[in-house]
């Protein structure tokens, strides 16, 4: 069973009412999102599709100083949970979130960026729990649907992250290219070495460009981590998370 919450190093997560806990693939999608932005400038608005615990909205927070971040939130309980999360953060002047279907979401703004981990479970066998079924399947928020709202509120400039499984990201890459969003870099992410691919992180932009790709690994032998997913969770992440000390 999931702790009710998740310490790190410069905010703590409560999540014990939201339908998605932090999990390490979301951790490690913060973590590869928040390095881009170290690499490319920091944006002056970003938006958080579907911000649950709050957790992706909190990591960006940490990398940026005045960049002012909105997060969107259907599930009353996860909405209040997240509130309370940026309230008890360091951020909290920075931080907005809205209660929210994103199909009902209106902005004055663009978003330079726009970062997402989406329900992706379809026509699936749903759970016991209502708020974990809404987190997991596409119902709440189907792809067709993600993608024009990207279109609708993405600054011409912007990039659009968005972490999927390999089926869904294919799925997810085609309607965005019927939407004028293009796939820019991204990694494939393996539990282990040998193992298949497990998620896949992607940049979308507007613009046409040259797809390079990466491939990150989470764990080595005796479940250490490796030095790559280190690298991008260590600022994030008490030492005590570390598996390799």
């Amino acid at each position: 069973m999931p702790n009710s919450y998740f310490q790190f190093k410069q905010f703590h997560i409560e999540q014990s009412q939201s339908g998605m806990k932090v999990t390490t693939d979301a951790c490690l999608f913060g973590g590869w999102v928040a390095n881009e932005i170290k690499k490319s400038g920091e944006p002056k608005r970003i938006l958080d599709i579907g911000t649950g615990t709050g957790l992706l909205s909190l990591m960006l927070a940490q990398v940026t100083k005045s960049c002012q971040i909105d997060a969107i939130e259907v599930n009353d309980l996860a909405f209040e949970q997240a509130n309370a999360n940026f309230n008890n953060s360091s951020w909290t002047s920075r931080l907005n979130i809205y209660h929210s279907k994103l199909q009902q979401f209106h902005s004055n703004h663009k978003y330079d960026l726009i970062i997402c981990n989406p329900p992706f479970f379809n026509n699936s066998t749903k759970g016991k729990k209502a708020a974990k079924n809404l987190a997991l399947h596409n119902e709440s928020l189907p792809v067709h649907d993600l993608t024009a709202a990207v279109r609708n509120l993405l600054s011409v400039n912007g990039t659009c992250y968005v972490l999927y499984p390999e089926r869904e990201m294919n799925v997810f890459t085609a309607e965005a290219e019927k939407s004028g969003l293009y796939p820019s870099h991204y990694a494939y992410v393996k539990n282990e070495k040998d193992q298949p691919i497990f998620r896949v992180m992607r940049c979308f932009t507007f613009q046409k460009t040259i797809v390079g790709a990466s491939e990150i690994i989470i764990r080595k032998e005796e479940l250490k981590y490796t030095n790559e997913f280190w690298e991008l969770l260590k600022g994030y992440y008490q030492e005590y998370n570390n598996p390799n000390l």
